[in-house]
């Protein structure tokens, strides 16, 4: 965050955010090109809260034995360091007690008394459980240090566990004046000035958990060559510090093979509202993020292993750097074995996650596909692509889904009903974005949403009055065969042209067997050269008759008779996905799912023998989905997994990272390398169980399959 920015403080940021509301809702950016002075998007912080260590005097309550005009004692847990705003108290001895929220393990404290000019304050510090039996922790009644704008490091003599704090000033330098407490702050570690730093797991990382062994500081990995690999760590300083900047050097192994530094790639993690809680899931590649006092601050660090790397063991160095040189550097080693992956192109799982488009030309403020548009897309496409994306989201009317969207989707596909009762299909826009969705790698599928659509509205342009007609009509009938069919044939007739017809599904979305079996009849009558697809909550034979090439169903619906006909499907050529949405509760890649869940959910597709894994939502984002990542009833994140830049997210990281995983045991299996620790591994990999697990558990699931690999890999 810019000094600018934290100076602003929360009210500055709900300057910002109404000002972008503001930019994307009213004349200042009709459709044109986003206003570039608005926001520094490189700097800008949208974080609901700032990260913060936790506090043991957080709601505590709060008594002094007296108190000078309105010095009262809130001053003294506001989080402020300002000499002028402080407690104060003419009568000595002056005494603070402070009544904790918890009981809590306490270890030392910080206290800043006034500093305006020098003085010297004497004062003691006792603990208590109850109340009534109270233990001199601190006793600084001889202090003759001056107060400073740096406050006093007071460590206890022992460790205590304490409800109630007491704070007595006995003395003061300047006569007459009594006590003036700045500020006040315990801790359950020794408070130590400067950066202080860990390597941690790759979790949640929150005021909690922030603070650990500092003497776990390396970061140890094995990656197959080709892989993109992950850590964390977290920073926190008792003190200020500004400016935190990122470096990462190449990794090198001991005959100088090198890792290029440009593949070592740090990012901050920046937290976003997650209902109403703060939770750390943005990776921002920002240049510098300050750090308040008591702060934290996590750090993702992603390599991504260049294809032709050499084996062996590689060493850098991750240094975080805060102003006036403060600096804290963490080793790095990662091992690189001789398996590789394949590019992700070549991936052989099925990715399917829903793009929407008008979602990101509404938050950037700029005209539906224009060159603008294009242009904020395509580092989004481009990563989804380098995740094996395997389908192009396509809509051929409005509102495929009716309106479950902050953005409402358009058709592609605009057609006009002339006076003779014909049909004119304009297809500039669907060829320009099949071929924009190519170039960035996704495909070859194009799955055109929808026939069957939620409500069952469609739309056109009456040609004689240029009015927009939304008739409603329902697959089966005559009028939804007259409406669809000349379109269907002239369709086909367009997409043999462009040599995509082999790659093209009409897909439905969750339609019970009468519509499919219409809409599936009226597609194979008007162009049996089309293929379906839908994902859904009944197995494939629950559709008798019905050619589905491309089926995908809920997690919760999967059994061992639907996994029998995943076999058999996949014996005639037939793609069988899964997926999830809003629900279930659990796995997800919700923004408080834990981060083992997106990775259970790609490995769950190998387990389990499906093709791949499907999601609704990749970039439907909310209103300011960088501040809070909920919308309407949905849970938190439930409707994109990339945020804004574009800024990829601790659970898109994962949900990759499952993938990769995935994809490594295929390429075992296919070896005959797949050891019976792995494949005991994976027989743990049952939705009905794992919905019922808790965190520690389904995260030493997942961990035991990564082992597994790791093992096998070795052999």
């Amino acid at each position: 965050m810019s000094t600018a920015t934290q100076r602003m403080g929360k009210r500055g940021l709900g300057l910002n955010r109404l000002l972008l509301t503001l930019m994307l809702t009213s004349g200042w950016a009709r459709w044109g090109a986003a206003d570039p002075t608005l926001l520094n998007w490189r700097y800008d912080t949208y974080e609901p809260v700032t990260p913060q260590l936790a506090n043991p005097l957080h709601d505590a309550k709060l008594s002094v034995s007296g108190q000078w005009s309105d010095r009262g004692p809130h001053f003294v847990t506001d989080g402020k360091i300002d000499a002028n705003g402080h407690w104060a108290c003419e009568q000595l001895p002056a005494v603070l007690t402070i009544e904790l929220k918890q009981p809590a393990s306490l270890q030392a404290a910080r206290i800043w008394f006034y500093y305006g000019q020098p003085r010297v304050y004497s004062f003691f510090i006792e603990a208590s459980s109850d109340g009534k039996a109270w233990t001199r922790v601190a006793d600084w009644t001889s202090n003759d240090k001056p107060s400073t704008s740096e406050g006093f490091i007071v460590p206890f003599m022992e460790r205590v566990e304490a409800r109630l704090l007491r704070v007595t000033v006995t003395d003061s330098s300047v006569r007459g004046a009594g006590a003036h407490i700045v500020e006040f702050q315990v801790s359950p570690a020794a408070f130590s000035p400067g950066l202080r730093g860990r390597c941690a797991p790759l979790e949640h990382i929150t005021a909690e958990n922030a603070q650990g062994d500092e003497s776990n500081t390396c970061w140890r990995a094995t990656a197959w060559r080709n892989e993109r690999v992950h850590g964390q760590f977290v920073v926190w300083s008792s003190d200020p510090v500004p400016q935190l900047r990122l470096s990462a050097s190449a990794l090198r192994n001991e005959r100088g093979a090198e890792i290029p530094a440009s593949a070592v790639v740090p990012r901050f993690v920046r937290y976003v509202l997650a209902n109403k809680q703060s939770v750390g899931d943005i990776l921002d590649t920002a240049e510098r993020v300050d750090l308040p006092p008591g702060g934290f601050r996590p750090v993702w660090l992603t390599v991504s292993v260049p294809a032709r790397t050499k084996p062996g063991l590689y060493r850098g160095q991750l240094t975080v750097t805060g102003e006036g040189g403060r600096q804290i550097a963490f080793p790095l080693e990662l091992k690189v074995v001789g398996a590789r992956l394949p590019d992700p192109e070549d991936w052989a799982f099925h990715l399917d996650l829903w793009q929407h488009p008008w979602a990101v030309a509404r938050y950037h403020g700029v005209q539906p596909f224009s060159p603008e548009h294009y242009g904020f897309l395509e580092p989004i496409y481009r990563e989804l692509g380098n995740a094996g994306q395997k389908v192009l989201t396509v809509t051929i009317t409005d509102l495929p889904w009716n309106h479950q969207n902050f953005d409402a989707y358009h058709t592609m596909i605009p057609r006009v009903k002339n006076k003779d009762g014909g049909w004119t299909f304009d297809y500039t826009l669907f060829d320009k974005y099949v071929a924009f969705g190519r170039r960035c790698g996704i495909g070859p599928q194009i799955h055109c949403y929808t026939m069957a659509t939620w409500g069952n509205r469609v739309s056109y342009t009456d040609g004689q009055t240029g009015d927009i007609v939304r008739p409603v009509i329902k697959p089966g009938t005559p009028e939804h065969e007259a409406y669809w069919g000349p379109f269907l044939q002239d369709f086909q007739r367009h997409l043999k042209r462009k040599g995509w017809l082999n790659d093209t599904y009409i897909a439905m979305d969750e339609r019970g067997p009468e519509d499919t079996r219409a809409t599936a009849d009226c597609v194979r009558k008007f162009a049996p050269g089309i293929k379906i697809a839908m994902p859904g909550n009944h197995p494939p034979s629950y559709f008798k008759g019905i050619e589905l090439a491309n089926y995908c169903q809920f997690i919760a619906h999967i059994d061992a008779p639907f996994l029998e006909e995943v076999a058999q499907r996949r014996a005639q050529g037939k793609i069988t996905t899964y997926y999830v949405c809003c629900g279930p509760r659990r796995p997800n890649t919700f923004t408080t799912s834990p981060t083992a869940e997106p990775v259970w959910l790609g490995l769950y597709a190998a387990a389990n023998g499906l093709d791949g894994f499907l999601r609704w939502s990749f970039v439907n984002w909310p209103r300011d989905p960088l501040f809070d990542s909920s919308f309407g009833p949905w849970p938190p994140g439930d409707t994109f997994l990339l945020y804004p830049g574009p800024r990829s997210s601790v659970r898109w990281e994962m949900l990759r990272d499952g993938i990769e995983e995935s994809e490594k045991i295929r390429a075992l299996r296919a070896q005959g390398n797949l050891s019976s620790e792995l494949r005991d591994a994976l027989t743990g990999f049952d939705f009905k169980r794992a919905e019922k697990l808790d965190d520690a558990t389904l995260a030493a699931v997942v961990q035991c399959v990564r082992l597994a690999i790791e093992a096998a890999t070795d052999e």
